[in-house]
């Protein structure tokens, strides 16, 4: 993915509603500025069928009742964790949203776009487990046999020709006491890699490519976790890292450090050394542009946006990129920043 944009659609967790169906005209808008789609739902999806047929849910109130102190990191604060499940589950799981209905409502916008451009470029994307951390192993079954529904979902010709690959929509290896990160055993003994594993084995098989789009902060333990997994492991083809400094001010060290990621193609800490010692993964390496609609009605997150515009501009075509612009109506409105840039 040299030029890509994210198009949200599905389910919208934040607000427990569909995101816009683009209009054809807008589908044209987006296609006028790139040939690289991700179609990428934002929710908890809990409902799956697993490639035998077998339908699932996957986390239960019970589940999380029975976890085991061994699953986390910090065992002095399992039970606080255990509440924060709880909590987290009180809140997404009632919607009983199945997976089928982000592939459904995906494979329609897919058809369409491959309708109106047949060289389309597109990225579909597994769910993720966000606030679930250590309980993010159940689902790589049922997110490994989400690509195939996606496949058994779209027009062969579409899956065949069209279809690039697969991003993992985890944004995070999370520190702080809730997942173990060991360098010396498999997939660092980590609930989160070990997930991206199976869903990579899996997008592999069929001969696709596998992407992430984590975000890096430098004085979190996270941005260690995924510069040893970018680095050491090949689970990714590519990574697009996110800045995060449009939405944070406090991030002024984010950009900096990205783009001389970029440039080493290999994930560094602020010290410009490369985590893990060294780079033997054969991941590319790659930044996210981010706007929104707060850059329409604020100079501040404006001025935050244009520091992205003067940094990353020189990799424009030579490395991995894609455009958060939030919802679908905003990255329509964006369009003409976005061909700008992508013009660099």
């Amino acid at each position: 993915m040299r030029k890509g944009v994210l198009l949200y659609t599905s389910y919208n967790g934040y607000n427990h509603t569909k995101y816009h169906t683009p209009t054809d005209e807008e589908l044209k808008r987006i296609l006028e500025v790139t040939n690289e789609v991700l179609l990428i739902p934002i929710v908890t999806f809990n409902r799956f069928t697993l490639r035998n047929g077998e339908e699932v849910e996957v986390l239960s109130h019970e589940i999380i009742d029975n976890m085991t102190p061994d699953l986390v990191e910090d065992t002095n604060r399992f039970e606080t964790i255990k509440g924060e499940y709880h909590a987290t589950a009180d809140h997404r799981l009632p919607a009983n949203y199945h997976v089928r209905d982000y592939v459904n409502d995906a494979a329609e916008t897919a058809t369409r776009l491959a309708a109106m451009k047949n060289d389309v470029e597109l990225w579909f994307s597994v769910p993720s487990a966000e606030n679930f951390h250590a309980l993010t192993y159940l689902f790589a079954e049922p997110w490994a046999d989400t690509i195939d529904l996606i496949k058994n979902t779209l027009p062969s010709e579409i899956w065949d020709n069209n279809v690039k690959g697969i991003y993992y929509a985890g944004e995070d290896i999370v520190p702080y006491g809730y997942t173990k990160f060991d360098l010396a055993k498999e997939d660092f003994d980590n609930p989160i890699v070990y997930s991206m594993r199976k869903v990579s084995e899996r997008a592999h098989s069929y001969g696709k490519k596998m992407l992430w789009i984590p975000y890096y902060h430098e004085a979190s333990g996270s941005s260690k976790n995924l510069g040893h997994v970018l680095n050491l492991t090949d689970i990714f083809d590519v990574a697009i890292i996110q800045p995060s400094f449009f939405f944070n001010k406090a991030r002024v060290d984010e950009i900096p450090i990205v783009a001389a990621s970029v440039k080493a193609q290999a994930v560094l800490d602020i010290n410009g050394n490369i985590i893990g010692g060294k780079k033997i993964s054969k991941t590319e390496i790659g930044f996210e542009m981010e706007i929104d609609h707060q850059f329409y009605n604020d100079e501040a997150y404006a001025k935050r946006y244009y520091a992205y515009e003067k940094r990353f501009g020189e990799f424009v075509g030579k490395h991995p990129t894609a455009y958060y612009a939030g919802t679908p109506e905003t990255l329509v409105k964006s369009a003409d920043i976005i061909a700008k840039f992508f013009k660099n």
